[in-house]
């Protein structure tokens, strides 16, 4: 038996054999591939096995091989994981008043040391002021530095600690709450409270006060869910 001639019909999408016996042509489905069917001319009505079109390799230079690759790679660019934006708490946002305090004993520290500074005792005692104002400021600074919200195309990721770092995660798919809280105050600084869940937990797995731009982290996650 010879191999049967085949050709794909892109308005109907059958495919079309050469029955191996008599050269008829049989229009067949796609899901008929593999199986055996009758000859349609009632003067054969012989039986052939539908199988499915071999393809052949494209030369290297060929416009539809070109094509091709230049696809493969933008599904792949596509699907890889992309970093979208990273937000970190702010430092007034998260402590406003004991921010404008410690940034008070830093002016004031260094003013007492410049008028004092012809006695020791009110000299130091404004240095040391100033210092430890510095020290607190800087602490939560450091704080917020690592700590931070991370949205890529596939997962929201929430990062914390200085020396020893913990990472929570949820997968966009798998969010099952999302919550934003602002105060009036929070409305007026840009800043605000984000909880997300996800399914089958009950506890908030990403629970981050004083964030900056919260709605915005909010909306890019719904976008890729």
């Amino acid at each position: 038996m010879t191999d049967s001639e085949t050709y794909t019909s892109d308005t109907t999408r059958t495919l079309a054999y050469g029955c191996p016996h008599c050269g008829t042509a049989n229009t067949v489905d796609p899901g008929a591939i593999g199986e055996l069917v009758t000859c349609v001319n009632d003067n054969c009505r012989q039986v052939f096995k539908i199988d499915a079109p071999a393809g052949h390799l494209l030369r290297d230079d060929d416009p539809k091989a070109v094509e091709a690759r230049a696809h493969h790679r933008d599904t792949s660019v596509s699907q890889a994981e992309q970093e979208l934006c990273t937000v970190h708490p702010a430092i007034f946002g998260n402590h406003p008043f004991s921010f404008l305090g410690c940034l008070l004993v830093v002016i004031g520290g260094i003013v007492g040391a410049v008028m004092g500074r012809d006695e020791l005792i009110q000299l130091y005692s404004g240095l040391i002021l100033a210092l430890a104002g510095v020290l607190i400021l800087s602490y939560w600074w450091l704080q917020t530095r690592f700590r931070s919200v991370t949205v890529t195309s596939k997962r929201t990721l929430y990062t914390q600690g200085i020396f020893s770092k913990q990472t929570s995660e949820v997968q966009h798919d798998d969010v099952r709450n999302m919550q934003v809280n602002q105060s009036f105050f929070d409305r007026l600084v840009g800043v605000g409270h984000i909880a997300i869940s996800s399914s089958g937990q009950d506890d908030m797995e990403i629970d981050v006060r004083g964030l900056k731009s919260p709605q915005r982290v909010i909306d890019i996650i719904r976008e890729y869910q």
